[in-house]
């Protein structure tokens, strides 16, 4: 088979296919790639520290017996049932091992009692373990990239949705705004909110998520750093800016996300110039934009709003998709790029010029 995309992965996630003897988990997002082989594990053993049903293994195993991989897959469970053997791999250590393997699954020379899941990081399209699973019968590739808004907005409802709880509009656009690309930081969090809200098992129906939730939930964390970040750059305060950068870095919040959060508020602030351009007050343009500024952010937002107009509105913007795309492919520290375009924005703010 080849490697499974979009829908066809969340469709294969939901339930097992008996025909697959063999997955191969790959990607730069480490987070998703774990959370991916644990309910594909969990669809066949409960407990994952059963020693029974479920083995792990590493390159280091697989080194010393090139066949384990094979001879574990096949191996009769002393507690009944199937097992899951999971590989961690570093990319191409194992390749040959696992390669082998799967030509013995197509050949019917090997016949499994349960599921391999091989998890590794990201690899290239000529990597001989991506290349193996693509081109066997019995097997698949998953590949875990990291995640964008829509993947975050996506799993931020369905996890709500799991405990009763719907999210507002703006409240959802928060979230996403302040949450990275890495799938394990983004659903930590999400379970933090839930968790704040309370799980449907201790209210007495269903919750809504206000903005103000979400600010209490992640107050002091990332999102309170990063949204102090994204306010004092619009606003031309360096000073504030870089406070907010050291808490930010400290508490582990990816540059991405404070990436993502200045190009949503500058996204806002062209969007709200445009319906003063066509006419509008600053008070009706807030709220024409979707989700309109929260009641306590207005001043604010309409002091940015007299600093950012015209021509520099519009080289804001340029310079951000500029540091996404540096950050993204030149391999330069991504955190630098991107802390030195929050700084830029708080000296624009500054200038008179238009």
């Amino acid at each position: 088979m080849t490697a499974l995309k979009g829908r066809a992965i969340k469709e294969f996630l939901k339930k097992r296919d008996k025909s697959i003897a063999a997955i191969l988990i790959y990607g730069p997002d480490g987070g998703l790639a774990r959370e991916r082989s644990t309910l594909l594990a969990r669809q066949i053993v409960d407990d994952l520290q059963d020693p029974f049903n479920f083995i792990d293994l590493s390159d280091a195993d697989i080194k010393a017996e090139p066949g384990r991989i094979g001879d574990e897959a096949c191996a009769l469970s002393f507690a009944g049932g199937e097992r899951v053997v999971r590989l961690r791999t570093n990319g191409e250590a194992s390749a040959k091992a696992a390669g082998a393997f799967l030509e013995g699954l197509d050949g019917g020379h090997i016949k499994p009692n349960g599921l391999v899941i091989i998890e590794a990081g990201e690899l290239p399209p000529r990597s001989g373990l991506r290349k193996a699973f693509e081109k066997a019968k019995r097997a698949v590739a998953l590949p875990c990239y990291a995640d964008g808004p829509a993947d975050v907005r996506e799993m931020a409802r369905d996890i709500a949705r799991d405990e009763e709880l719907r999210f507002d509009e703006d409240a959802l656009d928060l979230l996403v705004a302040v949450l990275g690309e890495d799938h394990g930081v983004s659903r930590a969090e999400i379970d933090k909110l839930i968790l704040y809200k309370g799980p449907a098992a201790l209210r007495s129906g269903p919750g809504t998520i206000t903005l103000e939730d979400i600010r209490a939930s992640l107050a002091g964390g990332l999102g309170g750093a990063v949204d102090e970040a994204t306010n004092a750059a619009a606003e031309g305060a360096a000073i504030r800016v870089s406070s907010a950068l050291s808490k930010a870095a400290a508490g582990g919040a990816n540059p991405v996300m404070l990436l993502r959060a200045m190009q949503r508020k500058f996204s806002r602030l062209k969007a709200a110039q445009d319906h003063v351009d066509s006419g509008d007050t600053p008070a009706a343009a807030m709220k024409k934009l979707r989700p309109p500024v929260f009641f306590a952010e207005q001043r604010s937002f309409e002091a940015q709003l007299y600093k950012w107009r015209g021509a520099k509105l519009d080289k804001a913007l340029r310079m951000l998709t500029d540091t996404e795309f540096d950050a993204k492919t030149t391999g330069l520290p991504q955190r630098e790029l991107v802390e030195r375009a929050a700084l830029r924005l708080a000296i624009m703010a500054q200038s008179q010029i238009n």
